[in-house]
């Protein structure tokens, strides 16, 4: 764990965390009962993401094809005739 600082609040309640914590990125804070303050990281994504990394069929076929690119069927468009 790291040395304690004093972090002072604005007038409007803000508190810059900047030099206490370089790693950007999003955070969720808790606020817990006796007033400690939490910031944990976290991973924002999309609806569609999460339902995309919720099919597990899917996602397989993703591995598949990742490990071997060439073993991939190629859908393009229809030759012209």
């Amino acid at each position: 764990m790291s040395e304690p600082v004093l972090i002072e609040m604005d007038e409007r309640g803000r508190v810059s965390l900047g030099r206490l914590h370089p790693t950007p990125g999003p955070y969720l804070g808790v606020v817990e009962p006796d007033g400690t303050v939490v910031l944990r990281p976290a991973t924002v994504m999309t609806v569609s993401q999460a339902k995309l990394l919720a099919n597990p069929d899917l996602m397989a076929d993703i591995d598949a094809f990742a490990a071997d690119p060439d073993a991939g069927v190629r859908r393009g468009r229809p030759k012209r005739r």
